[in-house]
């Protein structure tokens, strides 16, 4: 099957389209969150039942016939019990343990990206050096070095010479 020149750049129109909408409602979904909860301390005091809530319904409905299994610790005395009843208990319980570890990565995942919807962290501004100041930064360390085996004389003289030609060029 192929697909034509058109239907390829519909499709990818459609999906920009769609994704910018998805932004937009993520977007909205984080204020609501922030407006309601104020502070991320207090969403994360109240996360279990903001997923049972919120996400858990939103979500493949296999993530919460998961969590709704209930099935005995590993090694426990009922999970021994009904591994001498039926051989296959053991890779039974592995499955469904496994889909209950995958729904609550799941939910986690949901969960951390509304948060940080609602409270994007705080972006430090880091001043980012310029060439000049990573060459003088260079020459200032290599001033401390007492030994090296390569020719320190040299090389400094090169960084030296490397920031004097940078500052004229600026």
């Amino acid at each position: 099957m192929s697909a034509n020149y058109s239907e390829v750049v519909s499709s990818v129109k459609t999906a920009i389209t769609e994704d910018g909408k998805l932004i937009g409602k993520w977007e909205t979904a984080g204020e609501n969150v922030a407006k309601f909860y104020q502070s991320v301390k207090a969403i994360e005091e109240v996360k279990a039942q903001f997923i049972a809530d919120a996400i858990l319904p939103a979500i493949d409905k296999k993530h919460a016939q998961a969590l709704a299994k209930d099935m005995p610790r590993m090694n426990s005395k009922d999970y021994k019990e009904q591994c001498a009843k039926d051989a296959g208990y053991a890779d039974k319980w592995e499955l469904v343990n496994k889909a209950k570890k995958d729904a609550r990565s799941t939910c986690g995942t949901y969960f951390t990206r509304v948060v940080n919807y609602a409270f994007p962290p705080e972006k430090k501004e880091s001043k980012k050096k310029s060439f000049v100041e990573k060459i003088s930064a260079l020459i200032e360390e290599g001033g401390k070095i007492k030994e090296c085996d390569f020719d320190l004389v040299k090389v400094m003289g090169f960084l030296v010479q490397a920031e004097k030609i940078t500052k004229i060029k600026i």
